[in-house]
């Protein structure tokens, strides 16, 4: 897991002014963290106060329930347990759910079934994923050309909707379609209506990937293709557009994008030799 990433909800908090749930479900282990009454924080929580504070995220409970297919049963928890570090981080906003604030602790396995409307933007809130992002692939012989000064074409770049492939750094999240509008600094649409313009690039290891250096943010519903099709999809991603020419994880250039018509190159401004 990447002990970096804002994924998964490792923020430090004031135990003392939030109250920590978790149930089991079919999908794993379900968290929720309620903020606690500004008068009891503190002090040690009491049954009574647990108990009032659930009822009042019954709405939301509900809703995951019907959402996983599963009975949720969420009961008082530690909240520097395991499965609340690592679940996925979703904010309540809507107060016909629960208070909003709620946090909703997901395992990666629930995310795999769209959510009902109820539980779309902008009722809740989804953690944006740091992304990396890959613009275009090219051939392997370009390793035997490298120097500073070279230009690298990137096809995909001169395409009316360059497509280009987002990828988690931890791995865990799956690889997605992404339309690129470079001129407008932003992503604008993501997985199903991305691919649906074009093929992306393979990211795998095996290619020779052209790739920004600066990880980009995406919105953890737009990245599994449930984002509410009432609210298009604009992510920016600002200069500097630095980039690098990789392939298994290993750097052999740097440089920076630039413009060539209607289309992007790469030029190297440095070569980095292969470890030994």
């Amino acid at each position: 897991m990447n002990k970096n990433s804002r994924a998964f909800g490792s923020e430090p908090v004031d135990a003392t002014a939030k109250l920590f749930f978790q149930g089991g479900t079919a999908c794993g282990p379900v968290g929720l963290t309620l903020a606690r009454e500004a008068e009891a924080e503190g002090e040690g929580a009491a049954g009574v106060e647990q108990v009032l504070r659930l009822a009042q995220a019954e709405p939301l409970i509900s809703a995951v329930e019907q959402w996983l297919r599963s009975d949720w049963d969420p009961a008082p928890c530690g909240g520097g347990n395991e499965a609340m570090r690592d679940g996925y981080q979703i904010m309540v906003r809507n107060p016909a759910l629960a208070p909003p604030g709620t946090l909703l602790h997901l395992p990666l396995e629930a995310l795999r079934t769209p959510p009902p409307d109820i539980l779309c933007a902008p009722a809740l809130t989804w953690t944006a994923q740091p992304a990396d992002l890959t613009l275009d692939n090219v051939p392997t012989s370009v390793l035997d050309q490298l120097e500073p000064g070279a230009l690298v074409l990137l096809p995909r770049a001169f395409s009316p909707k360059w497509v280009v492939s987002l990828c988690d750094p931890s791995g865990r999240l799956p690889t997605c379609s992404a339309r690129l509008d470079l001129v407008a600094q932003k992503l604008v649409e993501v997985a199903a209506k991305a691919a649906a313009a074009g093929a992306p690039p393979d990211a795998g290891d095996a290619q020779l990937l052209v790739r920004l250096t600066q990880r980009v943010m995406v919105p953890l519903d737009h990245w599994m293709g449930f984002g509410s099709a009432t609210m298009p999809f604009h992510w920016p991603v600002p200069q500097p557009w630095a980039v690098q020419l990789c392939r298994a994880g290993i750097t052999h250039g740097r440089g920076a994008l630039l413009p060539l018509g209607q289309g992007y190159g790469m030029l190297l401004e440095s070569v980095e030799a292969p470890p030994a």
